[in-house]
């Protein structure tokens, strides 16, 4: 037997493979963190890609508005804001004109202590911080892009002399990349403006790892210079969730040089599909079954057509997102699904659609903390109250040879054949 250890939520549980039908792992390539994250973000910042320093770009009396992640990405955004700070500081910008935005796009909003446990040795004391709501009133709209979506922004977003963005780089599944012109929209966008984007995930293009002709990502583009961002500092991040390298400057050049480190990292070459694959995300990324999915999108692309997926999501927090609930009851069906995102997309309800997509190809078995029966009648998946119950079902479902890959950090991997 071959011991292999899953992410599940905070914890981490082991599963034993037999050696003749276990394929390997499926896992980003080894690379160490660096030994002083701050030091690499702060090198970045002072040696900017295709873009004036930001000492150059911000003036006395100027006010600055960063975008950092929510809680849904666990990111030290510390690490990211303090260097900053500096610069802007140097540059005569005072912290009490420095606001903070938690991008949540469309999540629920980051609550205090997840704001504090984000930020947490923050040097900047006298900033402001404001949590971004897709249905605020006071939205600005700012222009159309040329694929026709409305874009309407944060206010005090808007409203600020420097738009810088922060985040981290890695894969999305219909953007091809988290980071970058992603901390505008969706970001800070409202919910009308993200639905009409996201409404493009149909697109043959619109994949995980995919930028070239990607709609998605290109309106996505479009919208941040709408937005008019100065600067940006991303970073990439090793399974271990450690800093490996850092990007900054321009809107695009930063973000594609470090999109394609990323891609380096997570890509990884396999010469045959499993029957059975295995995978997982561990705590936030499998806060709810609304994140969870994307392991699961992504573990799809190692199994066999009519394998199984096998899934650890713990969901502690539930389902994840309204319409996510809701068009898993209203559609039963991928035809309505499909019809339901191409005519009248409401994001949240692709989730589903990504599930029901999946179960026309594979057999889909989820062990999370999730009611069984309502996963069952609704999500697409069998649900089953062990790892090793549903690998001995999948087992009996396509036969007892069967090869098998483990993939224990789904979200931070792309299987290509």
């Amino acid at each position: 037997m071959t011991d292999v250890s899953f992410l599940y939520g905070s914890d981490q549980v082991r599963v034993k493979i037999p050696e003749r039908n276990f394929l390997g792992l499926l896992d980003a390539k080894p690379v160490k963190g660096v030994t002083n994250p701050s030091k690499t973000v702060s090198e970045a910042i002072l040696n900017p890609i295709d873009s004036p320093k930001l000492s150059e770009i911000a003036k006395p009396g100027h006010s600055a508005a960063i975008v950092v992640d929510d809680h849904t990405r666990g990111l030290p955004c510390h690490l990211l804001i303090n260097p900053l700070v500096e610069q802007l500081q140097e540059a005569g910008v005072k912290e009490k004109d420095i606001t903070i935005i938690f991008g949540t796009g469309t999540h629920r909003a980051t609550t205090l202590e997840e704001q504090q446990n984000l930020l947490c040795d923050v040097s900047c004391r006298d900033h402001q911080v404001v949590v971004h709501s897709c249905d605020a009133k006071d939205l600005v709209h700012i222009g159309t892009t040329s694929y026709g979506t409305e874009v309407e922004i944060n206010r005090r977003f808007y409203d600020a002399d420097l738009h810088l963005l922060t985040g981290d780089i890695g894969y999305h599944y219909y953007a091809g990349f988290g980071g970058g012109r992603k901390s505008v929209l969706p970001a800070v966008s409202g919910r009308a403006t993200i639905n009409k984007n996201h409404g493009m995930l149909t697109d043959e293009k619109a994949s995980t790892g995919n930028l070239e002709g990607n709609p998605i990502h290109l309106d996505m583009t479009e919208a941040a210079k709408l937005a008019r961002t100065d600067f940006i500092v991303n970073f990439v991040r090793n399974t271990h969730k450690e800093i490996v390298a850092a990007y900054a400057g321009d809107l695009e050049q930063a973000f594609l040089k470090g999109a394609k480190f990323a891609d380096s990292l997570g890509r990884v070459e396999i010469k045959e599909k499993a029957d059975i694959v295995i995978t997982s995300s561990g705590y936030p990324k499998d806060i709810n079954l609304y994140q969870g999915t994307k392991a699961m999108v992504h573990a799809l692309g190692a199994v066999r057509e009519g394998g199984v997926l096998i899934a650890l999501l713990e969901c502690r927090e539930g389902i994840g997102n309204q319409v996510f609930e809701e068009w898993a009851h209203q559609y039963p069906s991928f035809d309505e699904l499909s019809h339901q995102i191409q005519t009248n997309f409401i994001m949240g309800g692709h989730k589903i659609f990504y599930m029901a997509q999946g179960a026309k190809r594979v057999h889909q078995y989820l062990i999370s903390n999730l009611d069984p029966q309502e996963l069952e009648q609704f999500y697409y998946v069998t649900p089953f109250k062990s790892v090793e119950s549903a690998l001995d079902a999948a087992f009996d479902q396509v036969g007892h040879d069967s090869t098998v890959w483990a993939m224990p950090h789904g979200t931070d991997v792309l299987p290509s054949t």
